[in-house]
């Protein structure tokens, strides 16, 4: 905003006197900068004088809106942020005379006693298509692309997400480079582009005849330096937030804001903002030991926003976000004592017969197994059992695996005060003497890592991998539960995922360990493995498609650079919120509208 102060005494007396105010320069305000969804210069209800240049605070007696020139809708005066037509005399208890430009071009404002020369400058957003992007209510969206060349700015380059930002004025008014800030939602500084270098170009359709126009080159919006920093791009690359606000403009601060959101074009239509609720347990290598990451408690929250920054940064692609990462619920917890039996152990066979033995706190409690007898009756039969020994019970459903005849049952065993309670086997004798219908006692030890699964059992789970998500779940399916363990046994693997369905207690769970958290900058493994919860995919493009490294959910690339794992398709982020969003089964992610963000 551009203020110039005159005093009510410099207007010489006399109707005929004349003091003239030149070169004054304005912005044509097209931007939304108070959030209502309208252009700043077309709403009536509730103005933003953000871009409106002031030239007179306190406004001067004797003032008339006589006219403008060349057309009266080319400018907007507002008189204590109110629109005043032509004709009004202006009241002598006015405090503030603003203009707001409205179209580009010079431009004559006729104050009676006051002559205002304005000298407007239009900034328009184009996309890859050269098609106009309005300022107000469409967004920029983040690169899904990799980096590319570009030796004409004025080229259709058909790329759906990077903008050029076009100046349009009278001739002597372009400037010959623009400044480009990113501010967080918050209004952080988020990254400065300065100078961006401006090339001759022709002007929209949208701009009158006569003005002559200057262009960007395609502005690449990133979420982060890797993707900024190449080479090809450096130039024209800028990080940003999802949600933010990119402010283009001349070097003396005439400028315009378009917010920051998903995809613009999508079959669902354009894509704004979306908020999951992701949780972060970290485990300790042992009770009251050290976190698996970092060297304490504070340290490992701080690494474990720093992961969650990570997935921001990738799946804002997409338009979705898990929240400030500061605000994220992270906590760090002890494994899990053995209070996990699990009745059918893996296949879940029927029974042969035999007899039950295990100890609770040091009780020992038996029962009977008939031949014939699925694991469910055995679980119900021992469920009772120990219930009646003076413990509380849930009992857990699993999926039958691939090669299972039913599926498994996992009885949790607690006190009376709700603290796990200690399951053992009298004399470590096995649990059950059956042949077909084993017991196992889920113990999860992270000595030699955590057993994982494979291909056939992977819709249920390890015993042990069921004991220690079943010990940190929040039993939300709509949370999504990401969980920090030191390593998986045998390498090989530094992430997996949870499902599940309908017939099983796990669902929309996330394992990563050391390895995948110290590999994020080249595989990104919370975001990759978070994007197959929201896809509700358990395999990968490249499964069955064409190998593309460049893509998140590539099964196998690792690759430290801006054409490492970063991108998204347009199709991936269509099915994150038919899967995931308001309107699935179980949605994960809701609208996160966007709040008033000011320039400065």
């Amino acid at each position: 905003m551009l203020c110039l102060t005159l005093a009510a005494s410099a207007i010489p007396r006399g109707a005929a006197a004349t003091l003239r105010v030149v070169d004054v320069r304005a912005v044509v305000d097209a931007d939304d900068d108070n959030g209502d969804g309208v252009a700043d210069g077309l709403a009536t209800t509730t103005l933003d004088t953000t871009d409106s240049v002031v030239p007179f605070v306190p406004v001067p007696p004797g003032l008339v809106f006589v006219g403008v020139r060349p057309d009266p809708g080319v400018v907007r005066l507002l008189v204590d942020g109110k629109p005043a037509a032509l004709g009004t005399r202006i009241a002598a208890g006015a405090q503030m005379l603003a203009l707001q430009a409205l179209r580009p071009g010079s431009i004559a404002v006729d104050l009676g006693p006051v002559q205002i020369a304005l000298h407007a400058i239009a900034i328009v957003a184009v996309d890859g298509d050269g098609k106009p992007v309005d300022l107000a209510s469409s967004h920029a969206s983040f690169q899904r692309t990799p980096p590319d060349r570009v030796d004409d700015p004025n080229a259709v380059t058909h790329d759906p997400d990077a903008l050029r930002f076009v100046f349009a004025a009278a001739p002597g008014d372009l400037p010959d480079h623009a400044r480009m800030v990113s501010r967080a939602e918050d209004g952080r500084l988020v990254d400065t582009l300065d100078p961006v270098p401006l090339a001759e170009g022709p002007c929209p359709v949208s701009v009158p005849v006569g003005l002559r126009c200057r262009t960007t080159w395609p502005i690449r919006v990133v979420a982060d330096d890797i993707d900024k920093r190449h080479p090809l791009v450096t130039s024209r690359s800028i990080r940003a937030e999802l949600g933010g606000g990119l402010t283009i403009g001349t070097p003396d601060g005439l400028s315009q804001q378009i917010r920051v959101g998903g995809p613009r074009h999508t079959a669902l239509g354009s894509i704004e903002r979306y908020r999951g609720n992701l949780r972060v347990t970290v485990l300790r290598l042992s009770t009251g030991g050290t976190p698996v990451i970092g060297a304490n408690d504070g340290s490992a929250i701080a690494a474990a926003q720093e992961q969650i920054a990570g997935v921001n940064a990738r799946w804002a692609q997409c338009g979705i976000s898990f929240g400030p990462p500061s605000e994220a619920q992270v906590r760090i917890v002890d494994p899990p004592p053995p209070f996990l039996i699990a009745v059918g152990c893996d296949l879940g066979l029927p029974a042969s017969g035999g007899r039950l033995r295990i100890t609770i706190d040091g009780r020992e409690i038996t029962g009977h197994i008939d031949k014939g007898e699925r694991p469910w009756i055995v679980a119900a039969r021992l469920e009772r059992e120990i219930e009646s020994a003076g413990f509380r019970v849930v009992r857990s459903s699993n999926s039958r695996i691939g090669p299972g005849a039913f599926p498994v049952v996992d009885l949790l065993v607690f006190r009376r005060d709700g603290t796990p309670a200690d399951v053992d086997t009298p004399s470590h004798m096995p649990p059950s003497s059956d042949p077909t219908m084993p017991v196992c006692i889920g113990r999860a030890s992270m000595s030699r890592g955590l057993r994982h699964f494979l291909d056939v059992d992977s819709i249920a789970g390890t015993v042990q991998e069921r004991t220690l998500l079943k010990w940190v779940d929040d039993h939300d399916p709509s949370t999504i539960d990401a969980v920090m363990v030191p390593a998986f046994e045998s390498g090989g693997r530094i992430g997996e995922t949870f499902l599940g369905d309908e017939t099983s207690s796990l669902r929309n769970l996330v394992i990563v360990d050391r390895g995948g958290i110290r590999a994020s900058h080249a595989s990104h493994t919370l975001a990759h493995e978070l994007g197959h919860v929201l896809l509700e995919v358990p395999g990968h493009p490249d499964d069955y498609g064409v190998d593309t490294p460049s893509l998140l959910m590539d099964s196998d690339a690792a690759n430290p650079t801006a054409f490492g794992p970063l991108r998204l398709t347009v199709q991936e982020c269509e099915r994150a919120i038919r899967q995931s969003g308001p309107g699935a089964p179980i949605p994960m992610l809701e609208p996160w509208p966007c709040r008033p963000l000011p320039k400065r």
